[in-house]
């Protein structure tokens, strides 16, 4: 199995589906990203969703390529399916299984390990079920993950148990900071630090750290026309690999880590978003009364966007990028997409295509 050297945490939703499907191969094989799997878009048909249809989407990109699968814990993105998998009855059955049947289509799957205390009355009951999931995931699979927040309690206890049943340098572990406030990447750093350290006894085969600092809503960086935010994940990983060498660079690719839809019953504000290696700066401009569509006020933001220094550096380090040419599309006046779902995925696709290229 390739070397990890970055790890993008990529919920299954529309937008982030789109934004993987269209990075170059160059970069699709220089990452191997944690598949949060989200129920598929409801439908008169399929009214809670399908987490399969989300899984079968990816199966053509990811068949022969390392991939971390989860299974998102955003209420928004759940239905009772992602609930059932998630369960520890009988020793996480639903998911061992779910892993199993799916070797087939992706035959480099690195499994997440499920960690649920619901419904058991004592500490020895879940290491029981925690165990008997590492013993099924270690017999069918090279590698599995072990996935932490920022301040887990349980690191160590639970590596032990852990490697108990499988050994350590077959564990990814991967502590995930979530979101990360503006100028907080030091205090956040530090409680990451500790958790190396701790992980670090056990000598796993690699530690991940993720973490993202984009907004809920962008605007809180700036104006209602544009605005320039840090991003922090960058500085909480160059400060954890200042003192802990080896840990492997992680982020959300420039996404909330929970949902936010933009889009309501009063329609959205046009926006394009521009990511630097080190930044992110949005353009905004709102629709006419006398537009029919959102299509002129796309223009005018992506006319602002490529204008810029940083559009034309970033243009230099990367000659092939999606996202790149549908802001240079829209600049000429044929905007590719018109909602805030296609503005995303060309967000993350620059992002990624920037850090692989590194």
């Amino acid at each position: 199995m390739k070397k990890i050297t970055y790890v993008p945490v990529i919920k299954t939703a529309d937008a982030e589906v789109r934004a993987l499907e269209n990075l170059t191969e160059t970069a699709t094989n220089k990452i191997t990203p944690l598949l949060e799997f989200t129920r598929s878009r409801k439908s008169s048909k399929i009214a809670d969703g399908d987490i399969h249809r989300r899984v079968k989407r990816l199966a053509e990109t990811f068949k022969n390529r390392a991939c971390f699968f989860d299974l998102t814990t955003d209420p928004n993105l759940t239905n009772d399916q992602i609930k059932e998998l998630q369960s520890n009855a009988a020793g996480y059955k639903n998911w061992t299984n779910f892993l199993i049947e799916y070797k087939k289509d992706f035959s480099k799957i690195i499994p997440t390990l499920q960690i649920s205390d619901e419904n058991l009355d004592s500490e020895d009951e879940h290491y029981k079920r925690l165990k008997r999931q590492v013993e099924v995931l270690a017999d069918n699979f090279d590698k599995i993950l072990f996935r932490l927040p920022l301040g887990y309690e349980f690191a160590e206890k639970d590596m032990q148990e852990i490697s108990a049943k499988i050994p350590a340098d077959r564990v990814v572990c991967l502590i995930d900071a979530e979101y990360i406030p503006k100028d907080k990447a030091s205090v956040y750093s530090a409680n990451a630090v500790s958790l190396v350290k701790q992980l670090s006894k056990f000598s796993p085969g690699r530690i991940v750290v993720a973490g993202t600092s984009f907004p809920k809503k962008p605007t809180q960086h700036g104006t209602d026309t544009e605005g320039r935010m840090a991003l922090e994940e960058k500085l909480f990983y160059q400060n954890v690999t200042s003192t802990e060498k080896g840990v492997v660079y992680g982020d959300y690719a420039t996404i909330h880590p929970f949902r936010n839809d933009q889009s309501g019953g009063n329609g959205w504000v046009p926006r394009i978003d521009m990511p630097t290696e080190d930044e992110l700066f949005y353009f905004r401009d709102r629709k006419g009364n006398s537009e029919a569509s959102y299509a002129g006020a796309y223009e005018r933001v992506a006319k602002r966007v490529a204008a810029t220094g940083d559009y034309r550096t970033v243009g230099k380090q990367l000659k092939d990028c999606w996202g790149l040419e549908q802001i240079a599309s829209a600049a000429d006046g044929i905007p590719p997409g018109l909602s805030p779902s296609f503005w995303i995925s060309v967000r993350m696709n620059i992002h990624m295509s920037l850090v692989t290229a590194r």
